[in-house]
């Protein structure tokens, strides 16, 4: 909110809040003025800048008298719709005179505001002249029996009180090059005035001043400059006093410091003087870029203080005193020369490439060349290992000294093993499993727990194994599971040992030996595997529809588990098994019992498979194995299940039950990569 000021005194003066400078936003003041009665007030305004609006809606100074309007302003300049006073002159109807000033907001530029005078109406000394010239340089304020005199902003008042006199002491300039003038120029320079005007530029420069367009400053016929003087100074010579109106001669000072004088008397209307100062400083020698090198700023001369920078072209980098640098800048010295020699600019080189697991790299640009451009290939170990896809095998030295693939990554290849395929392809139509031969099922392994009892699980990748939760549910300690793979005899001598890492349940499985739902695990091994023709990982199955196991879909079911006899088999054997359908499965298996007459639920994250005959099945021993199938498109075994659960072996219309893998594939695929 705005606040009243009351001005009771027959003359006065008054501004916007913070004149000269800028007046802030959002600002009401308001000034009541107040003269005895039988006068009237006078007002005008020295100063006015405010923001111009259509009909002053944003800023204005509104100037209200006996209840009526008497103006409204703003801007700089009056226009069709808007006013600004300039030399007006403002008269109230009574003794009363209330001026308010409003700031909207925001201004987009920096406005100044306005200063005011005002005085009972009465006789207007100011009118009058003193030996022909008007009683104040700048401004004169005529009040009841009186006047008094003011300066413009940059002016002060002269303890004459008449005379204005400029505010021009002490001014500083450091620029190697400019321009310093006499107050007003090329107008009249102000009376009973003393400026001094000081230059200081950069060790090793010299000053030189030379006076330019005209030079006007009082003189006398007789003496050397008794009235106006210009005078300069360095610290071993003095040059001046100037005055008259020739130009004075260039003056090469030699000095990197120069102090200015310029001093005037209370007569005289003349017009001053210009100043153009430069700089000089020893050449430097003009760089030479070396060979693939750029230099800028380019410039005809560099002299004191001026630099250049060196930069590469693309694949080539800086090398200065036999080190590579990211920057190279010279500066040239007071005494000419250069402050460091010229860098080099060498061709990038990225090195020998990094070698990658299961794979070999190949020069192919020329043996050992691994300079800016030099391509690489890299290969995988066939026919074991392949590259991932989206690998890129084609690598190229870039320019910033990296090996990068074709979509500018730095990230090496990988090479993966090959899945689902055998070294061995002849399989027979079996009936009560059949003995595996060498190469046959190579993602086969044999897991045994701390208490000896034996499970299976299938190879993924070359250091995962795919199992039933209900085989490792149990399991304490990781390392405690014994591992072995590439065997088809469990208890040959010959065989990979692995280790686990790291054994993760699914969450929704129950290890209540009744449900067996969400049957699923999987172990993180500490090493990699090496993958071969007796040890290859079988393949995850695809979202796509076709990998969704399928009624009367026929597959192969493995492992070590209980024979016909009833015997835990030595050899690891296999069987081909159709899947049954659901609801046939369901419907079985609904109307029967566990032994502890709890009852056998088969869930959707299950299938059964098995045969209408009594005969082939898997048993106790296989649980946690693979139930494989092969992909008619790539020709690749798949892992569709895994050995879940079953009454008993092998008897007619009592089918196995196994986990579904394509109902698990996010959360295997989203663990392996979590803990990988």
């Amino acid at each position: 909110m705005g606040r009243s000021i009351l001005l009771q005194k027959m003359y006065g003066q008054f501004a916007s809040p913070d004149f000269p400078n800028v007046y802030p936003n959002n600002k009401e003041r308001t000034w009541d003025i107040t003269v005895p009665k039988g006068y009237t007030i006078r007002l005008y305004f020295t100063y006015f800048n405010l923001e111009l609006s259509y009909l002053c809606e944003y800023d204005y100074v509104k100037l209200s008298a006996g209840g009526q309007l008497v103006a409204k302003l703003c801007g700089q300049v009056s226009t069709d719709t808007e006013e600004a006073p300039g030399n007006k002159t403002y008269h109230s109807v009574d003794n009363t005179l209330t001026v308010t000033f409003r700031s909207d907001y925001s201004n987009e530029k920096q406005f100044t505001g306005f200063e005011a005078f005002y005085a009972a109406e009465d006789m207007d000394e100011c009118k009058l002249l003193v030996d022909g010239e008007p009683l104040c340089d700048h401004y004169c304020h005529n009040y009841l029996g009186g006047y008094y005199c003011s300066c413009r902003v940059g002016y002060a008042l002269h303890k004459d009180k008449r005379t204005c006199t400029a505010q021009c002491q002490s001014q500083s300039f450091t620029k190697r090059s400019g321009e310093i003038t006499s107050p007003n120029y090329p107008k009249a320079y102000p009376k009973l005035s003393s400026c001094s005007y000081s230059i200081r530029v950069e060790e090793g420069f010299m000053i030189i001043l030379a006076f330019v367009e005209t030079f006007n400053v009082e003189a006398h016929p007789e003496a050397l400059c008794p009235y106006d003087a210009l005078k300069i100074k360095t610290p071993k010579k003095q040059y001046g006093p100037f005055c008259g109106q020739t130009l004075p001669p260039k003056i090469e000072t030699g000095s990197n410091a120069v102090d200015i004088t310029f001093t005037t008397d209370i007569s005289g209307d003349h017009t001053g003087w210009k100043i153009k100062y430069t700089t000089r400083a020893p050449l430097c020698p003009n760089p030479k870029a070396p060979p693939n090198g750029h230099i800028r700023p380019v410039q005809a001369q560099y002299i004191l203080k001026d630099y250049y920078h060196l930069s590469c072209d693309a694949g080539y980098v800086l090398l200065e005193n036999e080190l590579v640098v990211k920057s190279f800048k010279a500066e040239c010295q007071k005494d000419g020369s250069w402050n460091k020699p010229m860098a080099k600019c060498i061709i990038v080189n990225c090195g020998p490439p990094e070698d990658i697991d299961n794979g070999t790299v190949t020069y192919v640009t020329r043996p050992e060349v691994t300079t800016y451009k030099a391509e690489i290939q890299y290969k995988c170990e066939g026919p074991f290992y392949s590259m991932k896809e989206k690998s890129n095998d084609k690598y190229q030295c870039s320019a910033d000294g990296f090996w990068k693939n074709s979509n500018g990554e730095k990230a090496l290849p990988i090479c993966e093993p090959v899945c689902g395929t055998r070294t061995v392809t002849s399989l027979l139509r079996i009936y009560g499993g059949k003995r595996a031969k060498p190469g046959e099922l190579p993602w086969q392994v044999l897991l045994t727990d701390e208490r000896g009892r034996a499970g299976g699980g299938s190879l993924l990748l070359d250091n995962w194994v795919l199992t039933a939760a209900h085989v490792v549910a149990d399991q304490r300690n990781p390392l405690s599971l014994t591992i072995k793979m590439g065997l088809l005899n469990k208890y040959s001598v010959h065989y990979q040992q692995a280790w686990a890492e790291a054994i993760f349940v699914h969450e929704g499985y129950k290890n209540d030996d009744i449900n067996f739902n969400n049957d699923i695990a999987l172990i993180k091994l500490k090493h990699k595997v090496p993958i071969n023709a007796n040890i290859t990982p079988i393949c995850l199955p695809g979202r796509e529809a076709r990998f969704q196991v399928k009624t009367d879909e026929m597959g192969l079911v493995s492992g070590w588990g209980k024979t016909e006899k009833g015997l835990s088999s030595n050899y690891l054997l296999y069987a081909e098994l159709t899947v049954t359908d659901q609801q046939k499965c369901k419907n079985l298996y609904a109307n029967k019992q566990a032994a502890d007459g709890k009852p056998l639920i088969v869930t959707e994250n299950m299938f059964c498979a098995g045969a209408e005959g009594e005969g082939k099945d898997s048993c106790q021993g296989d649980s946690g194995g693979p139930f494989a199938f092969l992909d008619s498109q790539t020709k690749k075994w798949v892992i569709g299940g895994i050995v879940s659960w079953g009454l008993e072996c092998g008897v007619a219309d009592q089918y196995g039950v196994y986990t579904n893998v394509y109902n698990y594939i996010s959360w295997i695929q989203n663990t392996m990569v979590n803990n990988s």
